[in-house]
């Protein structure tokens, strides 16, 4: 029988780890991957497994406001465990109702990559007037969050760190990315999206559009990879960074329409 990919993450995160405190001398470490729900894990794993749309957003690294850094499981965002009586953690109600405008945007992407069509584009308007059903979605169905930089870091993490960070452990983050099997990887920045399509053969993608941003798709594996806007990113709208993504995943649609 085959590993549970929660397993495979244990296993890579203790190799990630320990280099990182060999190499870094830090002891802290974020833990990430499909976010646990209501739904039990083995369940959600297969419902991950089983879905057409396995969505990865690619985050930069896990913001701890303050001098004093901590190790958090991102899994465990919509889940109360015991850890939450720690003055250090949020209540997870606020999270599973999406309060937080960084939350809301990832939960807006979810649904609209997951249900967008030629029947139904899902503009951002349409959207807002579904919030409720978004927020049962974002609650039962998988996806999956990875912290490129797995050291927590402060509001902003600087280019040049996040691109050492990339040079440093990116052949573990890519096998993260190779564990989890997504078919649309969100990227959040600039330099995540470059690393990522360099994970595959040039000749195997396909660039649909013709901004320099535009999605590429690896035909093989049927991977769509998105460059978005960071969901906190305080200079974008919560449309900006929703329509920055389905902008490209709507062309994508037309694409595989004539493709038939």
């Amino acid at each position: 029988m085959n590993k549970s990919i929660e397993k495979e993450l244990e296993s890579l995160f203790t190799e990630w780890h320990s280099r990182m405190k060999a190499k870094d001398s830090t002891s802290h470490f974020t833990k990430d991957g499909i976010v646990y729900n209501s739904v039990p894990i083995e369940k959600n794993e297969d419902a991950w497994l089983s879905s057409r749309n396995r969505i990865l957003f690619l985050l930069k690294d896990q913001n701890q406001v303050g001098s004093e850094k901590w190790d958090e499981d991102i899994r465990e965002w919509l889940i109360d465990t015991e850890k939450d009586k720690d003055s250090h953690y949020k209540t997870k109600e606020a999270n599973r109702n999406i309060e937080s405008p960084f939350l809301r945007n990832l939960a807006f992407l979810l649904w609209g990559l997951s249900k967008a069509d030629h029947d139904n584009p899902w503009w951002y308007d349409e959207v807002t007037m579904h919030i409720d059903e978004v927020k049962e979605f974002f609650n039962t169905q998988p996806f999956a969050i990875v912290e490129c930089k797995k050291q927590p870091g402060g509001g902003k993490l600087e280019d040049e760190e996040l691109k050492q960070h990339l040079l440093n452990y990116g052949d573990l983050l890519q096998r993260e990315i190779e564990i989890l099997s997504p078919t649309m990887i969100v990227c959040t920045s600039q330099y995540i999206y470059d690393f990522v399509i360099k994970m595959y053969p040039h000749d195997e993608l396909v660039s649909i559009g013709k901004e320099h941003n535009s999605v590429r798709f690896h035909t093989p594996t049927g991977t769509l990879i998105f460059c978005s806007y960071h969901p906190s990113a305080f200079i974008k709208t919560s449309s900006d960074i929703y329509d920055g993504v389905m902008y490209h995943y709507r062309a994508f649609l037309d694409y595989q329409s004539k493709m038939k």
